[in-house]
């Protein structure tokens, strides 16, 4: 059977109306408060990063849910922004972990080893899948088992389908699932109690997804990654991806991305640079030996796949979990992409502003000075966090 036909047979309880009264799901009190926060949960998953259509139009759906619902008391706390996402396989968790979660000993190390395992896995997948895509449309708006409001996602053709499901099996392995994968991204939780599926239904008639307009949102194999979360509010990419971005990419950012990422293997810390350009106009020109010749003088064997700049493009929104600026230029092209402050502000504040050696303000070892005590600087807080 073809993967789209099996997948319209397996949702097509999603045409079914809400309707009538029901109960939430008795599980859903582990995640949900009887106040509508959220209760520490934790474990582990794999998802999709968002790109920026899908940020900008899923906040919308949950806006107009949430003005429908105003005053119903039916959905708890509303989720953030940063936790839309499109999972691709789950991990660990409370509710399937194969061992007692009250042992936090051993539940926090079967995560542990889970989000090592999945992030070498999705390393592989990124190398392996570079520059492919998987278009999803938002297919339907649904109640998810009476635990929350999700928009379950279609693949757009029979290759889009066997594109996801080969990464997925990649995770299978590892962890099998008890159910097939049901791509979704969810919207809203509902708060514990009863639920008035009449008023609900209405809300959701309402913002439905119509087919004629069905938005189409892209997901990049370079935007997986796998995730820690303490709670259904709080996601943690594993490893973090920063991207440094300056206005040739030939210098200060290919030398910040190599020395982030020698300083971190160094403390066995989970973070990794990238570089780019905020310019087109340098897309594909040489990076200097000088950088080369600094790196390796202190002892840092440079990696030479950013033997040439190379341009951020509007694509890559979602490839990282945050973004360093360290020139103005950088920061009008993170502007005109939208990407969001809490993904570019941390980072930023650390590496913004060091002279470019490309034009002799600073020698490359001064350059590289600066950047390496930075660098440092960003490490040992994010080791205090982490």
């Amino acid at each position: 059977m073809p993967l789209l036909e099996e997948y319209e047979r397996r949702t097509a309880w999603k045409y079914k109306p809400v309707r009538g009264i029901f109960h939430t799901h008795e599980e859903l009190i582990a995640k949900v408060r009887p106040d509508g926060s959220y209760a520490p949960f934790t474990g582990s998953t794999v998802v999709f990063r968002p790109g920026k259509l899908c940020r900008q139009v899923v906040p919308l759906i949950q806006q107009v849910i949430a003005e429908k619902l105003d005053g119903t008391d039916m959905l708890a706390e509303p989720l953030p922004a940063s936790t839309v996402h499109m999972t691709l396989h789950d991990l660990v968790s409370p509710e399937m972990c194969g061992c007692d979660p009250k042992n936090e000993s051993l539940y926090n190390n079967k995560i542990r080893t889970s989000l090592k395992q999945a992030a070498r896995i999705s390393e592989e997948i990124r190398e392996a899948y570079t520059g492919r895509k998987i278009t999803m449309v938002a297919d339907r708006i649904v109640n998810m088992v009476s635990k929350s409001l999700v928009l379950l996602m279609k693949p757009c053709t029979e290759q889009d389908y066997e594109l996801l499901m080969e990464m997925y099996r990649r995770f299978e392995t590892g962890i099998p699932l008890p159910y097939p994968l049901t791509p979704h991204i969810t919207l809203a939780y509902f708060k514990l109690g009863m639920i008035d599926g009449n008023r609900l239904g209405e809300a959701l008639d309402f913002a439905q997804i119509r087919p004629e307009n069905a938005p189409v949102f892209e997901f990049y194999p370079e935007a997986l990654t796998a995730q820690k979360f303490s709670d259904m509010q709080t996601y943690s990419d594993l490893p973090v991806r920063i991207c440094f971005c300056c206005d040739g990419g030939m210098n200060r950012s290919v030398m910040a991305a190599n020395i982030l990422n020698h300083l971190a293997e160094k403390r066995g810390l989970p973070v990794r640079g990238a570089a780019r350009s905020a310019y087109e106009n340098t897309q594909g020109r040489p990076v200097p030996e000088t950088v080369w010749e600094v790196l390796e003088k202190n002892g840092i064997m440079p990696d030479k796949s950013y033997a040439e700049a190379r341009y951020l493009e509007e694509r890559e929104y979602s490839h990282y979990t945050s973004f360093a600026a360290l020139t103005a230029g950088a920061v009008s092209r993170l502007s005109w992409m939208r990407v969001p402050e809490e993904r570019i502000e941390d980072a930023s504040l650390y590496f913004y502003g060091v002279p470019d050696p490309e034009y002799g303000e600073v020698s490359h070892e001064q350059a590289f000075a600066e950047l390496y005590e930075r660098a440092g600087r960003y490490l040992d807080a994010f080791e205090k966090a982490f």
